[in-house]
């Protein structure tokens, strides 16, 4: 149970985190920056370092901040490449850098 908690925590941190960082994206396109989407900024923002901490709680702060870190990146370029359609934007060296983000958080999940 208690790894199944750990990585609760660590997939909800990444998710809001994402969220956020979406959000974010989408208010700062608008030419008019007092809409509905900056007050969704500011009600999800709290929640991202709510949920850091909890993961941090279980993992300390060096492991959980490079695997969410990791994860935000991944997932908030994927969110990029699918979702905002900027395949454009992304060179071979950033995908390999993707991979070897990948590579870290596999193995950072081996410890003593």
């Amino acid at each position: 149970m208690n790894k199944f908690q750990t990585w609760f925590y660590v997939i909800s941190a990444v998710l809001i985190a994402l969220a956020a960082n979406s959000l974010s994206a989408i208010w700062a396109s608008k030419e008019n920056k007092f809409t509905i989407w900056l007050l969704a900024v500011i009600v999800i923002s709290p929640l991202v370092f709510i949920t850091f901490g909890l993961a941090t709680s279980k993992l300390g702060l060096s492991v959980s901040s490079a695997t969410i870190d990791s994860l935000l990146t991944i997932s908030t370029i994927l969110v990029g490449l699918f979702i905002f359609n900027e395949w454009s934007n992304v060179s071979l060296y950033q995908y390999i850098g993707m991979a070897l983000a990948l590579l870290g958080i596999i193995l950072m999940q081996f410890h003593k």
